[in-house]
């Protein structure tokens, strides 16, 4: 892991869903939640098609405060039974070559330390630069303007590799992943295997959405501005 100031170019990627396959990972942070906030559980099947149609928080009672809910929920989100996502490794040594920094923002309140061993071993570890989370943002005193608003560390990250901000791009597969990337100026990708997470993203305004990394080959040379 290095970090190279003064890059042309940067790629920000957003963790759970768009790095790692950790669908099982976010069911068992979830369901923790659930019960020690005292709501139902939900099963396996359920809870994926719920992800998909973006309808999770219709399991919490209206009247209840679901914001607590949420940051215990992302502090607790463990790293065990992820695995790489179809052509990460192949995407990753491409943007490597080409010497372009690669940083890691993620909506966990966990310590980064958490995904760089998870990383490690799938042997992912050796293409990232940098990652955030949430607990960055809070022990630098940053802004989360709602919950999983990321802007403020991807303002960070744009800053500090000293690039304009339209010579980046946000990879991630969630709808606050696009926000968070449109308030910061940065130019963002969908990536999901989800028909119906594609349809919001696209809804939302993004134009590049795939399935997979071997499917974003083919937009690579759309990644970026073409004045960077």
């Amino acid at each position: 892991m290095g970090v190279h100031i003064m890059a042309k170019r940067l790629v920000l990627l957003d963790y759970d869903l768009t790095i790692m396959d950790n669908m099982i990972d976010f069911y068992e942070a979830f369901i923790e939640s659930m019960k020690k906030y005292g709501y139902g559980t939900v099963g396996y099947d359920e809870f994926v098609q719920r992800v998909a149609n973006d309808n999770l928080h219709d399991l919490i009672p209206p009247e209840r405060d679901n914001k607590d809910f949420w940051k215990y929920f992302r502090r607790i989100y463990p790293s065990k039974s992820g695995y790489p996502v179809k052509g990460i490794h192949r995407f990753l040594s491409i943007l490597k070559s080409l010497q372009i920094p690669i940083v890691i923002i993620s909506g966990r309140e966990t310590h980064p330390l958490l995904l760089w061993l998870e990383l490690a071993r799938h042997g992912l570890d050796e293409y990232i630069d940098e990652i955030y989370t949430i607990f960055d943002l809070m022990i630098r005193g940053g802004t989360e303007e709602e919950l999983f608003d990321k802007s403020w560390l991807i303002r960070h990250a744009v800053s500090k590799y000293g690039i304009e901000p339209r010579c980046a791009v946000y990879i991630g597969d969630y709808k606050q992943d696009y926000i968070s990337s449109t308030k910061a100026g940065v130019r963002f990708i969908g990536i999901t295997r989800f028909k119906e997470r594609a349809e919001s993203l696209r809804m939302l305004g993004a134009d590049i959405i795939v399935n997979d990394y071997d499917e974003l080959l083919l937009y690579f040379d759309k990644l970026f501005d073409e004045n960077c």
